[in-house]
């Protein structure tokens, strides 16, 4: 019990020192931070390849599997 207090001890200590780190620096910047200004850039065009290919013909199986034409 003792060797698991002593690690959450040790867990608990890193954590306090970096999270006073992080306030330290922050109370040092000049109080500037970066904005994105502007949306996304736009993707690139769709190449025309002359659309999506045409599905199989629909069987219907309960005919014997011949071709339905609709």
């Amino acid at each position: 019990m003792s060797r698991r207090l002593t690690v959450i001890l040790l867990v608990l200590l890193v954590l306090v020192g970096a999270m006073s780190l992080k306030t330290a620096v922050a109370a040092h910047d000049g109080g500037s931070f970066t904005i994105a200004v502007g949306g996304a850039p736009q993707p690139p065009p769709l190449p025309d390849v002359g659309g999506a290919p045409q599905p199989p013909p629909i069987m219907d199986y309960s005919a014997g599997a011949s071709v339905v034409n609709r």
